[in-house]
């Protein structure tokens, strides 16, 4: 029961991540058509609750804590590790050696974490002995843990000042009256021109100090602009180029 109940906890935690993740851009800046992956959500939201719900689980599995809670966290070092593989697959051999060093140290860093979802489970079994509100309030303050354990790593997808700068550089060209100079040669752009779009952005493929912002329209159409922002001086927008579908 109490491993059931802290692999809940775990789903629980990891889809409140992925949903926050997902769309604290979208919550935060309304007045800005921010893109949304919907592969990507649900693929943020299984892998998420799946490793949420497993790792969360194991960290119940003894009945002292310990030894799971430590296995948990050393098994949440693991899944950093293979997710920063795939997602620095170029690097990897070198991104393998510097995090195998810093294996036990993140195992250290991510105990509290692993400690708290086997408290959940104990906490959640022992309020089934509770009636009336002492078992209602157990389960208020576990669910306010929940969610606060969900929302702090979906804060973190909050996109910085620069890029929301350079997402309002690109969303502003596309609405002027005036060709901008960085729109004038897109291939396409002058047939969607006013359209309806929706902006995502990455970090630049060009430029260290670049933002890739790429405007979606509803036919598969895209434009894709680098806003290249040096300190101390002004943005600056290299010309875009168009995706036809």
């Amino acid at each position: 029961m109490r491993v059931r109940f802290a692999a809940l906890s775990g789903l629980a935690v990891g889809t409140i991540a992925a949903i926050t993740s997902s769309f604290i851009n979208i919550w935060l800046f309304p007045d800005l058509p921010l893109y949304i992956d919907w592969p990507a959500v649900a693929y943020a939201w299984a892998l998420w609750a799946a490793l949420g719900g497993i790792l969360a689980g194991l960290a119940a599995l003894s009945s002292d804590g310990w030894k799971s809670i430590l296995l948990s966290a050393f098994g949440m070092t693991v899944a950093i590790l293979i997710l920063n593989f795939i997602d620095n697959s170029i690097s990897a051999l070198l991104n393998f050696l510097v995090l195998l060093g810093l294996s036990l140290p993140f195992t250290a860093m991510l105990t509290p974490l692993a400690f708290l979802f086997f408290w959940l489970g104990r906490r959640f079994v022992d309020a089934l002995d509770f009636k009336g509100w002492a078992s209602m309030r157990i389960f208020i303050i576990n669910f306010m843990v929940i969610a606060a354990i969900g929302a702090v790593p979906g804060m973190y997808m909050k996109m910085n000042a620069r890029t929301e700068l350079a997402i309002r550089i690109v969303h502003d060209a596309l609405q002027s009256d005036s060709v901008h100079r960085a729109l004038a040669k897109t291939e396409g752009f002058a047939e969607h021109r006013g359209q309806p779009h929706t902006l995502s952005h990455a970090p630049s493929a060009y430029s260290t100090v670049g933002v890739d912002v790429t405007a979606h329209y509803d036919d598969g159409y895209t434009v894709t602009c680098v806003v290249v922002m040096y300190s101390g001086y002004d943005p600056s927008v290299y010309p875009c180029r168009g995706g036809i579908p």
